[in-house]
């Protein structure tokens, strides 16, 4: 490969991910974070308004999932202040749980940003 070929296929590769459209407000994404692994739903639901859905899987994986919530709503509002409300979802810890686990919901929240 030409060292032209690989500056096109690095510059064409930068603005396929650079293009990435929101979706329009009140319409429901299903998404994935590589980093925490983590399942979630996103809407927009205004300017600076998001609700989030984390997918709970398992009681192990609510602190992952936890750790995502903050550093998306960061990510959502740019450098700016934040609020998180949450609506269910939040998990009991128990250090040994004796009996087996209820389902758990998915973490149901909407972030604003300020």
């Amino acid at each position: 490969m030409t060292l032209n070929t690989r500056l096109l296929a690095s510059l064409s590769i930068l603005l396929a991910a650079s293009s990435y459209a929101q979706a329009p407000e009140g319409k429901r994404e299903k998404l994935y974070d590589f980093d925490e692994k983590v399942h979630y739903y996103q809407t927009k639901l205004a300017d600076k308004r998001y609700r989030l859905e984390v997918v709970a899987d398992d009681y192990q994986h609510f602190q992952r999932q936890s750790v995502f919530l903050l550093r998306h709503a960061r990510k959502l509002c740019r450098t700016g202040s934040f609020k998180i409300l949450v609506f269910e979802g939040v998990q009991e810890y128990d250090r040994f749980p004796t009996n087996p686990r209820a389902y758990e919901p998915n973490l149901l929240t909407e972030i604003q940003c300020d």
